[in-house]
């Protein structure tokens, strides 16, 4: 189900990406014994683990370094100037004016990156935060029970009430705290003070249905709330009746923030974080992958991943905190595996299609030729042993759609966070890219003056008959995780302030989940590389 804003064309919430209730993950491991019905008499006797992965941060190349430094610093321009000066906050995308708070937590996040990397100075990166954070706290109407509706008029930090719809969307407030986060642990004092504040007021229980169709999806975050009247932001209003149920990147990063809550009343039950259903598949020689048979974007295996650290967690185990047939999971081989299948199947690219192979793949979400474009790839299905159906898994199946083949840069982009090699030849490739007269076609360098910044949205050869088509938008959602996940991919340093904010650290021990990481990211090292 996708729910679409006329004007723009892009869905009201960025939940609605991934369809109603769910998303996509993957595992490694004892791949035959499963497809074939081999020995293993349980799903929970598969392991999904890489012990001998080489994990990012990556050594990159000084050729390599350089080419993604221009990358990055292009795309942090985007969050630099494309804001509105009232508030600070970075558009939706270029061609509007309205605010998506998705967009402003992965700017949030990116003014750490420019600082680091000497492209804006502490002083500057630290008055554009703390404008931002006092628009948000002073517009109290942007908020219900302290999570924030989607888009927001960047002159005044309130809730849209014309011309798009008016939900309090978990996700993108998800996206909105791990990005309030890792500037609280970057920058302290005031902007810590605000971040924390904001934080702190969120009641994730309040968004719990109230009457879940089936009595195992209560305690489970819904997608959203929708006053019912737009007018009448304290008036009644509904839960969702979608919640997010299935193990994705997405349902993971708004559980995962869920139970960090500091206030227990407030706080998602660990649990629930294991209870998030993991569907078995399998592609090529991959071994199993949990997938989500709504949406195959690639994006759905990464959002969370640009700060959540799962490369240096390992192997989850739902059985420490009591919940039953749930493989062990490996979230960053998992994405990896996703990636590689959509690396591979652009590759086979059975359709024929002229925008699709090598080094252009990672089908999913972005602007297409004829509005907001979603395709979709997937594994196939496998037996799970022992697993219940629709509980522990989602029933149903889906089939690849592969639209236009319309290629956004950032999926492949991001993935340098589990394949640098090949991400890095996809966006070369993309770079490479030109019209007759050489101009890029792609790639349009860093040009604030012009609104130019890096890589379009997205494009395809396929589109329209004997014609390129690009697209004409920069969109904050897709340029924020390609700029965090290569600095990821680059320093670790978006992951390690994350981590190191003293709730993310006491819900990561109720989870269980221990970061073995040596030498982070210090906050307090005197020799760091800032601006001046």
């Amino acid at each position: 189900m996708f729910t679409t804003n006329e004007n723009s064309g892009r869905p009201l919430c960025s939940v609605w990406h991934c369809g109603v209730l769910a998303c996509v993950v993957a595992l490694g491991g004892r791949s035959s014994a499963i497809a074939q019905g081999g020995d293993a008499t349980s799903v929970e006797a598969i392991a999904i683990e890489a012990p001998d992965a080489a994990r990012p941060p990556w050594k990159f190349s000084p050729e390599d370094d350089a080419f993604l430094d221009e990358v990055e610093h292009a795309t942090f321009l985007f969050f630099w100037h494309d804001v509105h000066p009232e508030t600070g906050m970075v558009r939706d995308r270029t061609s509007a004016e309205i605010v998506s708070v998705a967009g402003v937590g992965f700017q949030l996040s990116a003014l750490p990156i420019g600082i680091e990397r000497g492209w804006i100075t502490r002083e500057q990166g630290e008055a554009r935060a703390l404008l931002i954070l006092r628009s948000l706290a002073g517009a109290e109407s942007n908020r219900h029970a302290g999570l924030f509706f989607h888009y927001l008029d960047g002159k005044t930090g309130e809730a849209t009430r014309e011309g798009y719809e008016t939900v309090a969307s978990t996700i993108d407030t998800a996206l909105l705290f791990a990005g309030v986060l890792t500037a609280s642990s970057y920058f302290e004092g005031e902007i810590a003070e605000i971040g924390d504040a904001l934080f702190a007021n969120a009641d994730w229980t309040a968004f719990f249905e109230p009457e879940p169709a089936v009595e195992w999806a209560r305690g489970f975050v819904s997608l959203g709330w929708r006053p019912d009247d737009p007018h009448n932001l304290d008036g009644p209003g509904e839960v969702l009746p979608f919640s997010w149920i299935d193990a994705g990147a997405e349902h993971r990063l708004v559980t995962f923030l869920g139970v960090c809550a500091p206030n227990e009343q407030y706080r998602v039950k660990p649990e629930r974080y294991y209870q998030l259903r993991r569907k078995l598949g399998t592609y090529d020689d991959l071994g199993p992958i949990v997938w989500f048979p709504w949406s195959g974007a690639l994006f759905t295996a990464f959002f969370g991943h640009c700060w959540i650290d799962y490369a240096h967690m390992g192997a989850d185990d739902p059985s420490a905190l009591g919940v039953p047939r749930r493989s062990r999971v490996d979230w960053w081989e998992n994405s990896r595996r996703l990636a590689e299948m959509h690396r591979l199947k652009a590759i086979e690219n059975p359709l024929g299609l002229n925008t699709p192979g090598a080094h252009a793949w990672g089908l999913g979400a972005s602007d297409g030729h004829d509005g907001y474009h979603v395709a979709h790839l997937h594994p196939t299905p496998i037996p799970m042993p022992g697993a219940l159906e629709g509980v522990d898994y989602p029933p149903e199946n889906s089939q690849d759609s592969w639209l236009d083949g319309t290629i956004a840069p950032y999926n492949a982009g991001a993935s340098i966070m589990f394949a640098p090699e090949h991400a890095i030849a996809a966006l070369r490739y993309y770079r490479s890219l030109q019209d007759a007269i050489g101009h890029g076609l792609v790639w349009k360098g860093s040009h604030p003056e012009r609104r130019e910044y890096g890589f379009r949205d997205a494009f395809s050869f396929d589109a329209v008959p004997g014609e390129a088509w690009i697209a004409s938008d920069y969109v904050a959602i897709d340029q924020g995780p390609l700029l965090l996940a290569i600095e990821n991919a680059r320093s670790g340093l978006v992951w390690d302030l994350f981590a190191s904010h003293p709730w993310i650290r006491a819900g990561s021990e109720r989870l269980h989940l221990e970061r073995d990481r040596e030498n982070g990211f210090d906050a307090g090292d005197p020799n760091r590389q800032t601006g001046d």
